[in-house]
């Protein structure tokens, strides 16, 4: 694991906080979790996160002996968890479960005041239940029954236990359900700076923009394994996502931090409807980049080429993952580029020629799409700006597009036009 700046360092030769090894949790006979091997280091601000049922939940149990492994074994400080008593357990951890049943007469401040149980009662707990009311902002509902408030409050009063509790180690699993966002942003700001002060925090999320702003750490979950570890810049790209979730996104920064905007879900039951449609866009100059992102906003994920890979539409490309056709910049296309991209023109249902600019180095694929438009493939080009403007080869772009208009392709006279027809024909 690639240490972070706000780690608190270890004494040499420590054990690390915790230690999985070969991990496997199995429930009703099926396995669930593993095999997994983790290390989570002292100061560590992780955030776990995965698909839903990929065993985040599962694996938080795990690590406060909620649920027995069925295979491998957790450490806590080098020590089996499985060997602490449960009172000495709570000395060095606190968990806010994602789910907690509160159905007794207690008020929020006696609630809370429960979270000093494994200290035995000392002066100290009346000091660190206010301290924990007032840092979770429930101190005016401190008089309140625990059984009168919202989902939102039954939470902040659970993190507000945990909170009295004061151990280095907090567990939390999902505790921005029921949150809006304003108290979402309390409670994670919350958690940085209790990190900042030296706790370990380790955290299941859903909100992985959250994640990334708040955690130093992600172990992103799929199917009970992890699919990836490390820093949410290291980790959080467009092709993990779309692997993990099963959704394509564009990766934004802010700051140093990554976010993210979801564009699209594979999965059969969300992809839209010409989702499984194979468009291939003939790019280059940066002409193809405005068709691209609103195709792959629409669903679509076309292939792309033949361009330079200094080219933006190359970028454009990369950045939605998608397969594109390269060449060296500043050279005539080589041959076996054109052949690569003649492969995908020919299993293409749809060709789009975007609006290039033309010369003696980049006809190759205008050829090609003329050859399909003739084999009654479909093929869409764009006209404007008006192809003798875009000719640098003395007229043979010109003659090539006239000849596919003929042939049948279909004239988009700008990026809106070209995808209503690629829909159309996509029906």
């Amino acid at each position: 694991m690639t240490p972070h700046e706000t780690m608190a360092p270890a004494a040499a030769g420590a054990p690390p906080l915790y230690e999985t090894r070969a991990l496997e949790v199995a429930l009703g006979g099926q396995r669930v979790l593993g095999p997994l091997d983790l290390r989570v280091e002292h100061g560590t601000f992780l955030g776990i996160a995965g698909p839903n049922g990929s065993g985040k939940t599962t694996l938080l149990r795990a690590l406060t002996g909620g649920v027995k492994p069925t295979g491998g074994e957790i450490l806590l400080e080098g020590r089996p968890v499985a060997h602490y008593p449960a009172i000495e357990l709570a000395r060095h951890v606190a968990v806010v479960p994602q789910r907690f049943t509160l159905d007794f007469s207690f008020t929020v401040e006696e609630m809370v005041a429960m979270g000093r149980y494994a200290r035995g009662g000392s002066a100290a707990d009346t000091e660190a239940v206010t301290s924990a009311l007032e840092a979770t902002g429930m101190t005016p509902l401190a008089g309140r029954l625990v059984t009168e408030l919202s989902g939102g409050e039954r939470q902040r009063a659970l993190i507000a236990q945990a909170l009295a509790q004061e151990t280095p180690t907090l567990l939390l699993d999902e505790p921005l359900n029921n949150l809006d966002l304003n108290h979402q942003l309390e409670i994670m700001q919350l958690l940085g700076r209790l990190h900042g002060e030296g706790k370990t925090v380790v955290v299941v999320l859903h909100d992985l923009n959250m994640a990334a702003q708040y955690c130093d750490d992600l172990l992103l979950l799929d199917q009970g394994r992890s699919a990836e570890r490390g820093s949410p810049s290291d980790i959080l790209d467009p092709k993990t996502i779309l692997e993990v979730f099963k959704v394509r996104v564009a990766v934004h920064r802010q700051g140093s931090r990554p976010y993210l905007t979801p564009l699209w879900s594979r999965t059969p039951e969300c992809l839209p409807p010409a989702g499984d449609k194979h468009v291939h866009v003939v790019a280059g100059g940066g002409a193809a980049s405005p068709l691209l992102e609103e195709l792959v906003l629409r669903g679509f994920a076309p292939t792309v080429g033949i361009v330079s890979v200094f080219d933006s539409d190359y970028t454009t490309a990369q950045r939605y993952e998608l397969e594109v056709v390269s060449s060296p910049p500043f050279e005539p296309f080589p041959r076996e580029a054109i052949d690569e991209f003649d492969g995908l023109a020919h299993s293409a249902d749809i060709i789009v020629v975007a609006p290039v600019f033309f010369g003696k180095g980049n006809l190759a694929p205008l050829h090609t799409a003329l050859q399909a438009a003739q084999d009654g493939k479909r093929v869409v080009v764009f006209t404007e700006p008006p192809i003798e403007e875009r000719d640098l080869c003395d007229g043979e772009a010109v003659a090539l597009v006239e000849r596919l208009l003929s042939a049948g392709a279909l004239e988009a006279r700008d990026t809106a036009d070209a995808v209503t027809k690629i829909q159309a024909a996509s029906a």
